[in-house]
């Protein structure tokens, strides 16, 4: 029998509660700063306010990423390519990037392997 293949080619992590990465969105209407639910080299799960609809699925979004710590901000372009249930207070969104600079995956990549050796990697 075939073994199950991983869908995901990136190892998620989940940030640390009491200290958050934040992301903050461009050119929309929404100025309050969201936060991430996990984070890989791949996409970001964002947490948005469950009467946030601006985004529909496959549109192209462009958003700042404030990594914690000494790590620097990048500017991330992506495609939403999924939206999650929302609840009374928050919706999921699945972000794919498709575009990123050289330091930001750089340090992108520091956080996730900062993060997988506090077993924060997610399954």
């Amino acid at each position: 029998m075939p073994q199950s293949i991983e869908k995901r080619k990136h190892v998620r992590v989940k940030p640390l509660d009491d200290d958050p990465v934040e992301v903050h969105l461009m050119g929309t209407s929404l100025l309050s700063v969201l936060t991430a639910n996990d984070i890989s080299m791949g996409g970001i799960g964002i947490l948005a306010p469950h009467h946030f609809d601006e985004w529909d699925l496959n549109e192209k979004i462009e958003i700042i990423v404030a990594l914690p710590g000494d790590l620097a901000d990048f500017r991330a372009r992506g495609v939403i390519k999924q939206i999650g249930k929302k609840s009374t207070d928050l919706g999921l969104y699945g972000v794919q990037f498709t575009d990123m600079g050289p330091k930001g995956k750089q340090d992108l990549l520091i956080y996730i392997n900062r993060l997988i050796r506090k077993n924060r990697a997610l399954k």
